[in-house]
């Protein structure tokens, strides 16, 4: 079973559970911490990724790391993920939990990428059509990418949106190409 079927199939019954205590986004925050802290830490990332520390030295040390600073049901869920020897999987979970958070909320992440730096003004009005377009609400990232010349490419789960200059002229030199260039 891949890692994020794994992570799936853990997040369902998190997600579930976290709904009825209504402790849906105090666990994002904790997840989000933790997966800072794993980024962070060279140290706690290879002791998380190591095969052979004993898994009750994991839920110690994550007991320890943890207790206090997150809600008990992350705390707990982190147990048990220690426990059942999936800790090593913790980014893939937290990752996928974050998407199934997304997923029942009807919130897609949109990837942007502009030939220059945009103004807040301009994110915004391109966040609204995205928005319209798919119909959901949209967290934009934002990065620059000169190569596109001006316009923008948005990725939207599995769908890309080129709205650039490059792609623009690629489809007026293929019609001319083709001699089907009509006013």
């Amino acid at each position: 079973m891949t890692n994020r079927k794994t992570a799936r199939r853990y997040n369902l019954a998190l997600y579930e559970i976290a709904s009825e205590k209504k402790s849906v986004d105090a666990v994002v925050m904790d997840f989000r911490d933790i997966q800072r802290s794993i980024a962070g830490s060279k140290e706690l990332s290879n002791f998380i990724a190591t095969p052979i520390i004993n898994l009750n030295k994991k839920t110690e040390v994550v007991n320890s790391l943890f207790s206090g600073k997150v809600n008990d049901l992350t705390l707990k869920f982190l147990e048990l993920v220690c426990k059942k020897n999936r800790i090593n999987i913790i980014d893939d979970i937290i990752s996928d939990f974050l998407d199934l958070v997304n997923e029942k909320r009807g919130v897609v992440t949109a990837k942007i990428k502009t030939a220059v730096d945009v103004t807040e003004k301009e994110k915004v009005a391109l966040t609204e059509k995205l928005k319209k377009y798919t119909g959901k609400e949209i967290t934009a990232s934002y990065s620059v990418d000169p190569s596109i010349k001006g316009g923008f490419i948005a990725q939207i789960d599995d769908k890309i949106i080129d709205a650039s200059i490059t792609r623009q002229l690629e489809l007026l030199r293929e019609k001319f190409k083709q001699g089907s260039f009509n006013n």
